[in-house]
């Protein structure tokens, strides 16, 4: 293992070994670092796959992918990002950085385990190079404490299945909201595996049409509907959230569903769950068991009447319907 850190003294290509410290491309296992030395950033060279390129299955298995405080260049662009496949990349710096997760093909599945995002000022765009019912490459956990952070799709994967991430936080550096921004611009779960995205969200802005598994929520705002990057309204499929659970926050849900969009189960111990919007209010949506809880606002009031909830066990808290709701009760003494 080798450290090796990007100079760019002599042109924008990953694969010219003068523009490495030492004269020398990184390879598998190395640290790779980009600081405030660089002149410029590279632009070619990272996803071709020939020989000693980013790309090269072997070339970018790295121990450590680090974008250093006081680097400004980014990396890649959405036609050309940077595919790869380290064990953990930091993002310390600022810029636009495209980054891929896999290996020269898009039958060639590879995973990075961590990503961290701790940069306000970056703008992130995550995408997996294959994503289908037989191949997909994975980011495991992402960590963002600054950025926006886009779960994005690649436009050369003819698939167009969108990010594969397993698990997704959202920990706003000094608990600070506008410090994080994330959009899920078209799905982020596992298509080979049928596997959903878990969030756990401490705080910031989160906008989604993507089906989740467990969706963990302590602060800020979610915006749970059909295309938030474009605010166009496209029908999706499978907008289901398996488990929510809330102690804060707002939480705006509006899915436009090709079927029944449905929560299994929701633990409400705070904030706000607000499904009285008239985007999308013409689907009909279901919402199996909710325990709602003491200093909760749960508004259901669409004014249309066709959210259906299965089990409601009340605690406390506010409860908003149409007017012409019916509610059979049925009271547990202890």
């Amino acid at each position: 293992m080798a450290a090796r850190t990007w100079d760019g003294n002599t042109d924008t290509d990953w694969a010219t070994a003068a523009n490495w410290t030492a004269d020398t491309l990184p390879v598998a296992d190395d640290e790779v670092a980009f600081d405030s030395r660089q002149v410029t950033k590279p632009t070619t060279g990272m996803s071709d796959g020939a020989a000693n390129n980013s790309g090269h299955a072997s070339q970018c298995t790295f121990d450590l992918l680090h974008f250093r405080a006081g680097y400004t260049g980014g990396i890649g662009t959405a036609a050309l990002p940077l595919i790869c496949a380290p064990d953990t990349i930091i993002i310390d710096g600022t810029g636009t950085y495209h980054i891929c997760v896999g290996g020269t093909d898009q039958s060639t599945e590879k995973v990075i385990p961590n990503i961290y995002i701790n940069n306000s000022s970056a703008i992130v765009y995550l995408y997996s190079n294959c994503n289908d019912a037989d191949h997909v490459s994975t980011f495991t956990d992402v960590y963002i404490s600054g950025g926006t952070v886009y779960l994005a799709f690649y436009e050369n994967d003819t698939d167009d299945q969108g990010v594969n991430v397993t698990n997704l936080y959202l920990v706003p550096r000094n608990g600070s909201d506008s410090a994080v921004t994330v959009i899920i611009e078209k799905d982020a779960y596992d298509v080979d595996n049928a596997g959903s995205t878990n969030i756990y969200m401490g705080g910031g802005t989160l906008s989604t049409d993507s089906q989740v598994g467990i969706f963990h929520m302590w602060g800020g705002t979610v915006y749970y509907g059909s295309e938030p990057n474009l605010g166009t309204t496209v029908t999706e499929a499978d907008m289901d959230i398996a488990t929510l659970i809330m102690h804060d926050g707002i939480f705006y849900w509006e899915p436009d569903d090709s079927g029944n969009p449905t929560i299994t189960t929701a633990y409400l111990f705070g904030g706000t769950f607000d499904a009285s919007g008239k985007i999308s209010n013409d689907k009909d949506k279901i919402i199996t068991t909710t325990y709602l809880h003491k200093g909760v606002t749960m508004n259901l009031n669409n004014q249309r009447s066709n959210i259906t909830m299965t089990n409601l066990y009340r605690f406390g808290g506010t409860l908003i319907t149409d007017e012409w709701t019916k509610i059979a009760l049925a009271y547990y003494q202890p």
